[in-house]
């Protein structure tokens, strides 16, 4: 090895050998709302590879089951964009509901499930077509949508009367509500046996186990402040929360539903989570100065994104991208 690549201090050869210390290949995508495009990562280098536009205030991606297309929710004009992910091309716009969202995709690849909280809706479309199935109406602002592991049932988290609405996706009806889930109910994440789902009520300050068969409640924890996302280790054994207000982010016990760790200081106004593919690093946007919402309670002053080194608990370094970023994605 030439003597040119030791010149390093002792701290950024740590920083260096925690940035390398995971396998394969893979990109970070990351929704800019103030600047109307999606920043795609690098996820060894940590470098901007690719910035596509897409339609009004982007705000959060999903990727189907094989990782060959992206679902960008764009808030600003009541539409998810579809984008080859191979190529980086943008496929097409779809219409979707007021304020949508989020876009939820099925096991099999095969349905869309756009929320939307300006109507109270979730729009379910054929993912081949993009032709619209049916329009839901659910309950109060409905933020973020799961489906089981089946694809027979979808859940909906509502921000804004703190439920959980219960989908027969096959008859394309509402059959459940599972109330006191947590004011501003936002993210959410199941079990790999669908036997229960973890949601943030982040106007709470807490999020929610809940048994999937009973619906039952089996946890309500306090959190950090402002429970926002939330995503699972690879194992399942564990959730990761971040906690916009306070900065941080929540380790929580799957089994439990119990907090076992806190790794702080992640940064100003922590929002949406992802996973490198062998969970060994974490991704959290950091949010710039909000153009949607309430701006006294989302905007941040370091607008990128987090990277922690899950093992170590710690923050290893934070990428500045500027204007606001929302959603983030990693995609192997």
């Amino acid at each position: 090895m030439a003597s040119g690549r030791w010149v390093f201090g002792g701290a950024v050869l740590v920083l260096l050998l925690a940035l390398s210390s995971h396998a394969g290949a893979y990109e970070v995508w990351v929704t800019n709302q103030s600047e109307n495009k999606v920043q795609i990562l690098d996820g060894q280098s940590l470098k901007i590879i690719a910035e596509i536009p897409v339609a009004s205030k982007p705000h959060n991606v999903t990727f189907s089951p094989d990782f060959k297309l992206a679902y960008i929710a764009s808030v600003g004009s009541n539409d998810f964009t579809v984008i080859d992910a191979v190529t980086k091309k943008v496929v097409k716009a779809v219409p979707g509901g007021k304020t949508c969202h989020h876009v939820a995709v099925s096991p099999d690849g095969k349905l869309l499930l756009a929320s939307n909280p300006g109507e109270h809706t979730v729009m379910l479309y054929d993912a081949k077509s993009l032709e619209r199935l049916a329009t839901i109406e659910v309950g109060k602002n409905p933020a973020m949508a799961v489906f089981s592991k089946d694809g027979q049932t979808a859940y909906v988290s509502n921000g804004g009367d703190a439920t959980l609405s219960v989908i027969d996706v096959k008859n394309r009806k509402v059959v459940g509500s599972i109330p006191n889930i947590g004011k501003g109910a936002m993210g959410l994440v199941m079990s790999p046996d669908g036997g229960k789902v973890l949601v943030t009520g982040g106007g709470e300050n807490k999020y929610t186990l809940v048994e999937i068969a009973t619906g039952k409640i089996l946890i309500d924890v306090v959190s950090g402040k402002e429970a926002h996302g939330a995503v699972l280790t690879p194992d399942a054994k564990f959730a990761l929360v971040p906690n916009r207000q306070s900065g941080d982010v929540s380790i929580v016990d799957m089994a439990t539903g119990k907090i076992v760790d806190t790794i702080a200081n992640v940064g100003d106004k922590t929002d949406i989570i992802d996973l490198s593919p062998d969970g060994k690093r974490a991704f959290v946007t950091l949010r710039g100065e909000a153009v949607t919402g309430d701006p006294a309670m989302t905007t941040g002053k370091e607008p990128g994104v987090s990277v922690i080194d899950v093992p170590g608990r710690k923050v290893v370094t934070k990428i500045s991208l500027g204007g606001d970023p929302h959603g983030i994605a990693v995609r192997p």
